[in-house]
């Protein structure tokens, strides 16, 4: 069923919030679907921190590096950031300013594919070759799309499992992690569909996948980075996933 035509009649729309530019320069290439992005040219980047929460991407392997690290990162997307504002303030048009913002400031991104082109994009995007952010977001989608339609997404995954052939460079060192994390999504599919079931009409439900496909700063960490920055920042990067019942 997987190679027939009838997968191109279901489709399914949804939307990633706070990935960066770099992500959704990868995602927009998918070109049997129709992507709606933040545009940088009219839209004004708030590139003030409020609330400790940061306007930009930081990566895991940086996070992992420790505070210093991370405080030299974060010191220099805030000078891009207030670069940016002082050359709005100069009256350099948006799209203009926007050229000294980092790939890993924070945009949002919605998309609508069809059954066989989100199998696709799940087949090259949770192989472990994948950059880890667009990774993450192949894997998030796969317990969604389980969630709501099992026996069409029940044998996706990385190639090594929806077709037991390994395409990337690690020559299948990485299956047993792979095959472990997509039987993860599976579950928490499952979770969803619960949930789902006992939701209401066009209500929300959602659950963490920080655990699966996200990473958690040690507390000792954050807190020596906001000594040294001299405020509290945001440094979990977390991955969430809502499904709506209709």
């Amino acid at each position: 069923m997987k190679l027939s035509s009838v997968l191109d009649f279901p489709f399914y729309i949804f939307s990633f919030k706070d990935v960066s530019r770099s992500f959704t320069h990868q995602w927009v290439r998918y070109r049997i679907a129709a992507h709606v992005q933040q545009s940088l040219r009219f839209v004004k980047v708030d590139t003030e921190i409020e609330g400790g929460k940061p306007w930009f991407v930081i990566p895991p392997s940086v996070l992992k590096q420790g505070a210093e690290t991370i405080v030299k990162y974060v010191r220099t997307q805030l000078e891009m950031g207030r670069m940016y504002r002082e050359l709005l303030k100069k009256g350099i048009p948006p799209e203009d300013a926007r050229f000294i913002l980092p790939m890993g400031v924070k945009t949002h991104i919605s998309s609508v594919m069809n059954a066989e082109e989100l199998l696709h994009v799940i087949d090259q995007r949770a192989c472990f070759d994948a950059q880890w952010e667009i990774r993450s977001a192949a894997y998030a989608l796969l317990a969604g799309l389980y969630s709501i339609s099992p026996r069409i997404f029940k044998h996706a995954g990385p190639y090594c499992m929806s077709e037991k052939t390994c395409r990337g460079k690690s020559k299948g060192s990485c299956y047993k992690l792979a095959e472990k994390l997509t039987r993860k999504m599976f579950e928490k599919g499952e979770e969803l569909r619960d949930l789902l079931k006992d939701s209401d009409k066009d209500e929300y439900v959602g659950i963490d996948l920080t655990g699966e496909l996200g990473y958690i700063v040690s507390r000792d960490v954050k807190e020596k980075v906001a000594r040294l920055l001299g405020f509290p920042l945001e440094l979990d990067y977390r991955v969430e996933l809502y499904v709506r019942k209709l």
